[in-house]
């Protein structure tokens, strides 16, 4: 197979009006570098500075070179019927595919590099190049580029013939009728592995066995024994805390801090006394060692599991990688700290054996993005790799949501099953690390993954009252109710749909007589009708509510606008075609939750009666379910039950229509019922828990004293030696945000934050509340810095 990677540069990112700066191309054939080509093309028009600095191409360096046009015959030449390879080939695609006289096949290195190399952070080729120690001396230079893009595209051809045959017939399953070159590439390395070892059998290794062995009931359960008669000797804290103790002697650069002996105290007396805990602690207390000791030593004599739960992923890798390894050092003994997550952070196996079978390209296309990580990951957990947004967007699809898991239904629900793995584990721990969102998730039934416990630290704690409003609030979508609408019957992303697979299987069964087999068949119609209907239904609803927020919404986050609905709103006419559409989808939506029902109950029936079940039956209550939370959340919305629910539109600019959200205006009652009346102990810590020095008000915000447990507070200063150590200093002369218009406000941030940066020699961390105007200032600052 002939290739020629192609890199252009250009004087912007635009292709229909930014120019082509210089091309540099490498002929590849059979797997060895042959020939290159090298141009700088005159766009007639100046270089912008950015581009001269990113490149180092002036608009002096250009004015003598060819036009494009002239260039175009000799390169194609160079190209002869070569599939042409770019990293992002879009962008070359874009700027060069129209000046070409012939059609080619394309092929993209930074979508092969994401499939066959599936958990690198950064695919840019700055990045590839870096983790494969492929030399790029001339970086942003097209012929520099060109080569080491070439390197990289050898790497990774050498790397797809050295992946298992299995795997290899699995990515060449998934690309076939992709449109592009990506369906050629694997077809070729498939054809010539079977060529290689033409008479051989392809050994079909189940693609999720990887580790699979550990969770098939092997784990005990390492609580062990439970001595509730344990406490935790105060002594045996203060030996490892104080000045001369474990942590002292252990670590030379150790530094002995009351505050974080204190807190470590109070943590161990409230396991001890089966009581609430609120501990305010500065920066630099060292927070996370303080409640970790206690809570492992708990856990491990008294065999009671002891949950983490942090707002933050920095939080919980720092606990995970940095503070439980130090505390296994210092502790000297055998325990088991495990991270447990959402549902939806996990695949589902037969999701994925669901979509294989569809016809979805879409689909299939993300998939090939998981197939080389499937085969090695243990967890599942989508965060070992880095998704984009699309991809992101993708996930949902094969995610272990709860609303579509079938429990020990599922024939992957023992061994195989990440959720089944993750939950074993958590099992078997003494420690279990989570964050807010799963934590109340959990307590709300929502997800039933965490096994009981009595013990509970909550760190970032001026956290949990917005994640509790987030988590006890409900939202609908035109994109939940589609997913699904889809799921039941044939649509746009939904393959074949349940509805079509129950009636196949139902039609084909000898066991049920012609009478009660017409029974289901006109079920299922009366519910596909009702979902025909329901698609249309849906988009109207939400485009009339479009109509009358969207342009009232205000920007709150980078891409979001959120109005909320006030009873002001509730007047006009507007808000009365949003109720009559409304009523209209809720009417359809209880119609067909009534068809649905009554296909389950002839499904259950049929088993009951035979012992004949049809795969499917199970999804079809659990989007009864979901089905049920959409119309209580449209009926909270056009109801407007404003002394309790708070109701609002959010809208993002990558989606069509809006979400409605409700959320109640007080968690306190939840979570005291939720949280604080079940617990033996919760400990709560942040810097910022007090208002005028009382804990009062947040006290009262997550109603941790509505019952008769005894609730302690305890305010440490942080040991941080802010005097010695921090200047403050304010601008003075900005403009008022509130008066000025934006992008007045914006220039002249930049200018300060110009000179401030050059003052401080670069060392500067700059934080923004808005990502809209992180972007506009980097925009405006980065090429005066760039010049200094």
């Amino acid at each position: 197979m002939e290739y020629v990677v192609i890199d252009l540069e250009t004087t912007g990112f635009n292709n229909t009006t930014d120019k082509i700066i210089e091309i540099g191309a490498v002929r590849i054939v059979e797997g060895r570098i042959t020939d290159e080509f090298a141009t700088l093309l005159n766009p007639k028009c100046d270089i912008p500075e950015e581009i001269t600095l990113l490149t180092g191409i002036s608009t002096d360096m250009v004015q003598t070179q060819p036009l494009l046009f002239q260039v175009i015959p000799g390169l194609e030449d160079f190209l002869g019927d070569a599939v042409l390879v770019a990293h992002n080939a879009t962008f070359d695609r874009g700027f060069l595919e129209n000046h070409l006289t012939r059609q080619y096949t394309w092929l993209d290195s930074l979508e092969i590099a994401r499939i066959l190399l599936p958990c690198e952070a950064g695919y840019s080729l700055e990045n590839l190049t870096k983790l494969l120690k492929i030399r790029n001396l001339g970086a942003h230079r097209a012929a520099s580029d060109a080569r080491a893009t070439a390197e990289l595209f050898l790497y990774l051809i050498n790397l797809l013939e050295k992946t298992e045959t299995f795997l290899l017939e699995i990515l060449f399953n998934l690309s076939k009728d992709q449109k592009d070159g990506i369906s050629q590439f694997f077809g070729d390395a498939f054809s010539r592995r079977v060529k290689k070892f033409l008479g051989e059998k392809i050994s079909a290794r189940n693609l999720f066995v990887v580790g699979a062995h550990q969770y098939a009931g092997l784990f005990r359960n390492a609580t062990g024994h439970k001595d509730i008669s344990y406490r935790i000797p105060l002594t045996e804290i203060e030996n490892m805390f104080q000045k001369g103790g474990t942590f002292d002697q252990s670590f030379p650069d150790y530094e002995y801090r009351p505050q974080q002996l204190e807190m470590a105290m109070s943590v161990a007396r409230s396991f001890n006394e089966n009581q609430h805990l609120i501990v305010e602690a500065g920066t630099g207390t060292g927070k996370s060692l303080a409640y970790l000791i206690p809570a492992v030593i708990w856990g491990t004599k008294t065999g009671q599991k002891v949950v983490a739960s942090t707002h933050t992923i920095n939080l919980q890798e720092q606990l995970l990688k940095k503070d439980i390894p130090l505390v296994r050092t210092i502790l000297d003994r055998d325990f088991s700290a495990v991270e447990v997550k959402g549902r939806s952070h996990y695949l589902c196996i037969r999701k994925w054996e669901y979509w294989f079978a569809q016809d979805n390209l879409e689909i299939k296309r993300f998939m090939m993005r998981l197939v080389l990580w499937l085969c090695r990951t243990e967890s599942g957990d989508r965060n070992e790799m880095s998704l984009s947004p699309k991809e992101g967007g993708s996930w949902q699809w094969l995610a272990a949501r709860g609303d579509t898991c079938l429990g020990i239904k599922c024939p992957y629900f023992r061994g195989t099953c990440f959720v089944s793995r993750v939950k074993r584990k958590a099992e078997a721990a003494h420690v279990i690390i989570v964050n807010h969102s799963l934590l109340l998730a959990n307590a709300n039934m929502d997800e039933n993954i965490l096994p009981e416990y009595k013990y509970l630290i909550i760190d970032e704690a001026h956290h949990l009252e917005k994640v509790a409003e987030e988590q006890f609030g409900s939202e609908s979508s035109y994109h939940q109710l589609s997913l699904l609408l889809s799921r039941l019957k044939k649509h746009e992303h939904s393959g074949s749909g349940i509805l079509d697979s129950i009636a196949a299987k139902v039609n084909r069964a000898v066991i049920i007589d012609d009478g009660f087999k017409d029974k289901i068949i006109k079920s299922i119609a009366s519910a596909g009708k009702s979902v025909n209907k329901l698609y249309a239904e849906n988009s109207e609803f939400f485009r009339v509510v479009a109509e009358l927020f969207s342009p009232q919404a205000a920007s709150t986050r980078a891409n979001l606008r959120t109005v909320r609905i006030m009873p002001g709103h509730r007047l006009g006419s507007g808000w009365e075609a949003i109720v009559s559409a409304g009523e209209n989808l809720i009417f359809n939506l209880k119609e067909l939750a009534g068809s649905l029902i009554e296909i389950g109950e002839k499904l259950n029936y049929l088993e009951a009666e035979s012992g004949w079940e049809v795969s499917g039956s199970g999804e079809v209550n659990l989007i009864i379910a979901a089905l049920r939370e959409q119309v209580i959340c449209l009926d909270n919305i056009l109801n407007g039950d404003e002394e309790n629910l708070v109701s609002w539109v959010e809208f993002s600019r990558d989606a069509p229509y809006p979400v409605l959200h409700t959320a109640p205006v007080e968690v306190n009652q939840l979570l005291h019922r939720s949280l604080f009346a079940v617990k033996s102990s919760i400990v709560m810590t942040s810097a910022t828990l007090t208002v005028n020095n009382k804990f009062n008000y947040f006290k009262d915000s997550i109603g941790i004293d509505l019952g008769d447990k005894t609730v302690e507070t305890l305010a440490l200063a942080s040991p941080f030696n802010y005097g010695e150590n921090v200047l403050i200093g304010t601008v003075s002369d900005l403009p008022d945000p509130s008066k000025a218009p934006e992008f007045v406000y914006t220039e002249a941030v930049s200018q300060a934050l110009v000179k401030i940066v050059q003052a401080t020699r670069g060392r500067t961390l700059v934080l923004f509340t808005s990502h809209l105007q992180l972007r506009q200032v980097y925009t405006q600052i980065r090429s005066p810095l760039e010049r200094v």
